[in-house]
């Protein structure tokens, strides 16, 4: 079932489940989000995407008349993402990561100098030698674009099999908040989402957080 964080005429934003792809897969009837978003509201598009492990808010437009609007606030960066990962060591300075990223192979992506130019800010929120609590966002928009970055740097995320290593069910991803202009309105909408579960579980088992914080205040979420 859809976990719905806020929906009108125009707008559907959904919490995304890890471990559920996006569109349809090479995987024959491996049930993807689009369709069932698309059970809910026929009308849905797709405005953008999240890796099959990454979980946290993503969007549908429900209206092909504001389809443009709303890619054009993403060329203009009007829209912002906010991310949060569990990644591997200590680190404790907030730095702003500019380095351009090219496809290596089938799925994999590197920094390299003939890439697209990619910036990525990371603001460290807990910093500790097992592992960090970090808060992501995104200057530009690429494929694996957190994951390159951060494993570009020493510090790949928890669980990230294909960047890292196996020490985590999954790469340790969350799109915590998402802020827009709303399309029909004009207002600002900031949609938002608490990390699951095995996220808040990780961080206390790589000692990143307590067993019994409010998980609010620690991820700043709300």
């Amino acid at each position: 079932m859809l976990s719905i964080l806020y929906e009108d005429d125009a707008l559907l934003f959904i919490n995304k489940p890890a471990g559920v792809v996006v569109q349809p897969s090479l995987k024959e009837d491996e049930p993807y989000l689009l369709e069932e978003v698309q059970s809910h509201a026929p009308t849905a598009f797709l405005m953008q995407r999240l890796d099959r492990g990454t979980s946290g808010v993503m969007f549908f437009s429900k209206m092909s008349a504001i389809n443009a609007k709303l890619t054009r606030q993403f060329e203009t960066k009007e829209i912002r993402k906010r991310y949060l990962a569990l990644v591997r060591g200590k680190l404790p300075e907030r730095q702003t990561i500019d380095a351009p990223l090219a496809r290596i192979g089938a799925i994999k992506f590197a920094v390299r100098d003939d890439g697209k130019r990619s910036v990525t800010v990371v603001t460290p929120l807990r910093a500790t030698p097992r592992g960090s609590l970090v808060a992501l966002v995104l200057r530009t928009g690429r494929t694996h674009q957190i994951r390159v970055h951060m494993a570009a740097i020493g510090h790949p995320l928890i669980g990230d099999w294909l960047y890292g290593g196996h020490d985590a069910a999954r790469p340790m991803l969350h799109s915590a908040e998402l802020v827009m202009t709303h399309p029909l309105t004009r207002q600002r909408l900031c949609v938002a989402a608490a990390p699951p579960d095995d996220f808040a579980g990780c961080a206390v088992e790589h000692g990143i957080v307590s067993r019994g914080e409010d998980r609010t205040s620690v991820f700043e979420c709300g």
